[in-house]
């Protein structure tokens, strides 16, 4: 959760941590039960509010499980911009990028799979930051001055980060982590066939 400013009195701080309990909640219901199983009104009860508080405070459950995907988004971005900050060697960008994907994706385990697993839950909005995405590893590529088209690049990445990962959120057992990263790092750095 967020850390509410002292700013606006007694209502503004309430009003804020009612918010932050309804994307609590939402964010366990959703997780437990996908995002079409939950009502707005289960949502509202799990976090002790009236049906009517969360009215509002968002338009409907999708947009706060909108709100809960691109807050969930930025922080990826964050993390991996982090991870890689100062990184020259792009071996070591490769390495800890990747590490920071799966670390993101053990955390997030729920939010992958609904994203982007086979029940299509969240289609649209999965495609919508998957776009996110590559248009920020594509400058992340530029920047970076690599010797493949980023655009077609960026697109391949994300693309194979994406079916990875939520395989991985699905099937947890069938490959270790230490496997998946180490075959996510060697497919970035040499691709399917060696030269």
């Amino acid at each position: 959760m967020g850390v509410i400013s002292g700013s606006g009195g007694a209502p503004a701080r309430s009003r804020a941590l009612t918010r932050e309990r309804l994307v609590a909640s939402a964010t366990t219901l959703f997780a437990r039960h996908g995002v079409h199983a939950v009502t707005s009104h289960e949502i509202a009860r799990s976090a002790g509010v009236a049906a009517g508080t969360f009215y509002l405070h968002f338009k409907d459950k999708q947009e706060l499980f909108r709100k809960i995907v691109f807050e969930a988004l930025a922080s990826l971005k964050e993390r991996l911009q982090k991870a890689t900050a100062g990184g020259a060697d792009p071996r070591e960008v490769v390495r800890l990028r990747s590490a920071e994907l799966l670390s993101f994706a053990e955390e997030r385990r729920d939010l992958v799979r609904i994203l982007f697993g086979r029940k299509g839950e969240a289609a649209s909005l999965g495609a919508d930051v998957l776009d996110e995405l590559i248009r920020w590893v594509e400058a992340d590529l530029r920047a970076r001055a690599v010797s493949l088209e980023p655009a077609v690049a960026a697109q391949a990445l994300v693309g194979m980060w994406a079916r990875v990962l939520v395989w991985w959120a699905e099937l947890p057992r069938e490959v270790s982590r230490r496997n998946v990263l180490e075959s996510l790092i060697q497919l970035q750095l040499s691709g399917v066939i060696e030269d």
